[in-house]
């Protein structure tokens, strides 16, 4: 898969190069979008909002696992009637099903936030390569995970991440 995506990329290179309006040279650049993923400011802002979100939810999951625990503390007293136990340990697994599902639901929910933040972060990166790529009039922009050799060629990284840093005041909704 990897080399197919290379050989495609490769083949695009060599027909964007000799389909160019009047032979003129083709700039190309290299980006480190993981880098870049990793320094923006704005990740940082998203992601701190969606651990607010959760918080809400582990405390409700915890407060509903200590009083499981406490259900299953009481149900060890020796001296509980049999029909005390019985409705104890009635209650003990209808909450034990109802903090797995609640457990399995935040974690669909949550990964669901995620990964609608991390697609409006690499949206918002895109748009910042697009100004960068503009500005310098580059062609064509390739992410460096998909090279594996490159000379004489310029990284725009650095650029990218200077523009997310003057653009930080941006603060996405999730």
């Amino acid at each position: 898969m990897k080399y197919y995506l290379k050989s495609i990329i490769l083949l695009i290179l060599i027909i964007c190069i000799s389909y160019n309006k009047a032979f003129c040279f083709t700039k190309i650049a290299i980006i480190n979008l993981a880098k870049i993923f990793q320094i923006i400011p704005q990740k940082e802002k998203i992601f701190q909002e969606l651990k607010k979100e959760n918080n809400q939810e582990i405390r409700k999951i915890q407060k509903m696992k200590i009083s499981l625990k406490n259900k299953i503390k009481k149900l060890k007293n020796k001296n509980l009637s049999k029909q005390v136990k019985q409705k104890i340990q009635k209650e003990i697994t209808y909450q034990k099903n109802l903090l797995f599902k609640k457990i399995i639901n935040f974690k669909i929910n949550n990964n669901k936030r995620e990964k609608k933040a991390r697609n409006k972060i690499l949206f918002f990166i895109n748009k910042l390569i697009n100004i960068v790529a503009e500005k310098g009039h580059y062609n064509i922009i390739i992410d460096i995970s998909f090279i594996s050799y490159a000379k004489n060629v310029k990284d725009i990284t650095n650029d990218v991440i200077e523009l997310a840093n003057t653009q930080a005041n941006i603060l996405f909704t999730i």
